[in-house]
This record gives C-alpha cells, sequence and structure tokens, in this order.
C-alpha cells in the first residue's frame, strides 16, 4: 500500500529584499523558478550570504523529495525601508505563496537574526514546523579576515541603510562639534554633541522615523499637523538653547523654572496640534474614537496650566525650599486628582464606546 505523502513548503526568507538588487521579482514559487533566481542572484552578487539560503532551501526540497515529503519551494522578500513595510510585505507574498501551493506546514529558511522577524508572520498564516539557520563557514587567516573587514566595509559605504549610521551619524557629529567649537560657546562643544548624539539614539530606539512616515503617507492631515508640530518643537528648543546660554546652564531652582516656563507653551502647543490633526481625521472618517484625542486634549491643556502655575510661584519664592513649596501646593495631590479624573473618564467613554460598537453589530 502506498503511503500518503505530507505536504511541505520550504520557504526562503529575504527579509531587506536584497534579491531584487540582481531584478528578481518575489514571490518566487517551485523548483526551477527557484533555481534560476539563485543562479541570477549569483551570478550579480555571488559573496551575499542570501546566496547560500537559496541553495539550502533548494538542498532542502530534494532532500525531503527524497524521503515521505510532498514538498514544495518558494522565497519570499521583505524591504530594506523599514521593518513596518518589510512586515507587510511578506505578510502579502507569503499569503499568496499559502494560497498557490495549497500547503499548511511550513520550514523556514533564512540566515541571520534580523531575518528572524518574519517567524510571527509565518505563525499567524501557517504551521510552523522548523527552522533551518544558514551558517556559512569562514577561513580564520588573517589574509581572510581582512578580506571579510573589506567586505563589511565595502557594504556599508555602498548599503543606504548602513551608511547612514556608519557614516551619516559621524559625520553630523563632528560637524556639530567642529561648529560648536569655532563659535564663543566652545566649551559646551562636547555637551552640545552628546544632546545630539541622545536625540537620534532616542529616535531610532524608538523607531519614531517609521512611526512618521507611516503616518505622513497615510494622510494629508497628519502631514500638514507633522510639519507645525515639527516648527513648535524646533522653534521651542531654539529658545530653550538660547535660556541655556542665557544663564550660563545653570542648574538653580530659578534657572530651571526659566527653562520649563521657555519651553512648555511650545511643547503643549506641539501635542495639541497632533491629537487636534488625528481628532480631524477621525471626525472625518466618522469613528468614536474621537473622543480620546479631545480627553487628550484637555488633559494637555490641563496639566499645561497648572504646571505653569507653580513654576510662577517657584520663581517668586526661589530661596524656599523645593520639597516645601510642591508640600504647600498640595502639588502631589493635585496631580493625582488630575491622573484619576482622567482615568475615570476614559473608562466610563471607553464602556460606552464599546456598548454603542456592540449594538451597532447586533442590529
Amino acid at each position: 500500500m502506498k503511503r500518503k505523502m505530507r505536504k511541505v513548503l520550504v520557504l526562503a526568507v529575504d527579509y531587506d529584499d536584497d534579491i531584487s538588487k540582481a531584478g528578481v521579482t518575489t514571490p518566487v514559487v517551485g523548483y526551477s523558478n527557484l533555481v534560476d533566481a539563485a543562479l541570477k542572484f549569483g551570478s550579480v552578487f555571488p559573496d551575499d550570504s542570501d546566496l547560500n539560503v537559496l541553495f539550502h532551501a533548494l538542498h532542502l526540497y530534494k532532500e525531503l523529495k527524497e524521503g515521505e515529503y510532498e514538498p514544495e519551494v518558494a522565497l519570499i522578500s521583505g524591504s530594506s525601508e523599514s521593518h513596518v513595510e518589510a512586515g507587510r510585505k511578506l505578510r502579502d507574498q507569503l499569503s499568496f505563496v499559502l494560497k498557490q501551493v495549497n500547503v499548511g506546514d511550513v520550514v523556514l529558511v533564512l540566515d541571520s537574526v534580523e531575518d528572524e522577524l518574519v517567524i510571527p508572520v509565518v505563525q499567524n498564516q501557517a504551521n510552523l514546523i522548523a527552522i533551518e539557520r544558514v551558517v556559512v563557514e569562514q577561513l580564520r587567516g588573517i589574509e581572510e579576515t581582512y578580506v571579510l573587514i573589506g567586505k563589511y566595509l565595502r557594504k556599508a559605504i555602498e548599503d543606504p541603510k548602513y551608511s547612514k549610521i556608519f557614516f551619516g551619524l559621524p559625520g553630523l557629529l563632528f560637524l556639530v562639534y567642529a561648529l560648536i567649537s569655532a563659535s564663543p560657546y566652545a566649551k559646551y562643544a562636547w555637551e552640545i554633541t552628546l544632546v545630539f548624539l541622545g536625540i537620534f539614539m532616542i529616535l531610532k530606539g524608538f523607531h519614531v522615523p517609521e512611526f512618521i512616515s507611516k503616518k505622513w503617507y497615510s494622510s494629508s492631515i497628519y502631514r500638514v499637523t507633522a510639519v507645525l508640530s515639527l516648527a513648535s518643537i524646533s522653534i521651542g528648543t531654539a529658545f530653550l538653547v538660547g535660556a541655556l546660554v542665557a544663564r550660563n546652564f545653570s542648574a538653580d531652582l530659578r534657572s530651571i523654572s526659566t527653562y520649563v516656563k521657555t519651553f512648555l507653551p511650545f511643547l503643549t502647543l506641539s501635542l495639541v496640534v497632533l491629537h487636534t490633526g488625528r481628532l480631524t481625521s477621525r471626525l472625518l472618517r466618522r469613528s468614536l474614537r474621537a473622543w480620546r484625542d479631545v480627553v487628550a486634549v484637555l488633559f494637555i491643556v490641563a496639566v499645561s496650566l497648572y504646571v505653569n502655575n507653580v513654576v510662577d510661584i517657584v520663581m517668586n519664592y526661589p530661596e524656599l525650599d523645593i520639597l516645601a513649596i510642591l508640600y504647600d501646593l498640595k502639588v502631589i495631590n493635585v496631580v493625582a486628582v488630575i491622573s484619576l479624573s482622567l482615568v475615570a473618564v476614559y473608562v466610563m467613554l471607553s464602556y460606552v464606546e464599546r456598548y454603542v460598537l456592540g449594538y451597532a453589530k447586533r442590529t
């Protein structure tokens, strides 16, 4: 009696879409098509690690075919623009491949930690039964080490994704340091340079550029509000730097109050503009969630006004102990009341929103 063959999909992954640089369009489905893609890619980039992934997938396909499996093989790729775009593209291509081959079990073939970001995408659409990690063996001689270093340096120069980190960021920091050193504020050159470095690390760490890019292309309203918000923050930062320089970067109570007083209006305006833009977008879509932005704007304005009043009092009595001032003004109590009120309003309106949406679905 002939045994039933078990179907499985051998799926090669190119997360940053290097394969497209050789003119290969993904998804690629089928053994012969993948062989052609591998030869085409290898003729252009013979030393790229993704080439090993393609041939390993072909090798695994032949191994499974000789056993008790009925394998299919395919290649999908993401994007070098951002993780968001890469995830979206991988999801769409995987959905297309699964519909075409009609296979539920998947064996992933990949070669880097970055490629492993595709794992949740696969698990949401198919049954991931195995992961094949391709490790390329390298000789350890001095000559080979120099060649390998040269290869990665060339990649850092030619690949925009790496060149802006290895060359763009240091170049910007050198430029800032040189300009500050040539100015009357040369003694603050290191501090200002570290501020720029810190801002860059925060932006990249929280994926702010990707978030802004996604919002920027999603609506013209977001584009306008983003520009206005950024302008407000930029102007506020310029005034804050002026205040820091004017007070010689002092950290006494009156100086800190001056810094807060200077930057607070611009920060408040920036946040209010952003939430107003989202509120407008939701109102145009007739979304019930518009109330969230109304609550956010009211909360931002209330906190800003209260902080401004506290700073005014602190500036009038800088010689007093800050803890005594905060205690006398009951700052902690007021902040607690505002926060609890916000939570109460948010919970109540969330319940109303769920009730209305549930009623709409039932009817």
